[in-house]
């Protein structure tokens, strides 16, 4: 499994460069924090990637979405899920395999509060 993960800093041109560089059809997994998101509160992606957006994106538009999760379309859709988790922060992927199961925390910090870190601590 090859993972890439990357801070944005909210740039559209910097997510889609990301996203048209050729290595990254490679990867399996990208993992973004302060993702570029539009004025639809939708982030950018192409038909390579499923994107994965925190659990509360669209029921709770007031909190601004800094992590995004992209999984490859190439992966089997049967053995990859996302776990639900009431945070404006944190995307959980599961992958599961015929011997193993693991988890995929893409969490946002700041660093100037401790909600993230009070929350997994639940």
């Amino acid at each position: 499994l090859r993972i890439w993960q990357q801070n944005l800093n909210t740039s559209m041109v910097t997510q889609e460069s990301l996203l048209n560089y050729p290595i990254t059809k490679h990867w399996d997994v990208i993992i973004i924090q302060e993702p570029y998101i539009n004025f639809l509160q939708n982030t950018k992606a192409n038909h390579r990637w499923h994107v994965l957006y925190l659990t509360q994106h669209y029921t709770h538009p007031q909190k601004h979405s800094y992590t995004i999760t992209l999984v490859n379309a190439n992966l089997d859709t049967n053995i990859w899920n996302q776990i639900t988790f009431p945070s404006s922060d944190i995307v959980i992927l599961q992958i599961s395999s015929e011997i193993s199961k693991f988890t995929i925390f893409n969490i946002y910090n700041n660093g100037g509060y401790q909600d993230t870190l009070i929350k997994l601590d639940i």
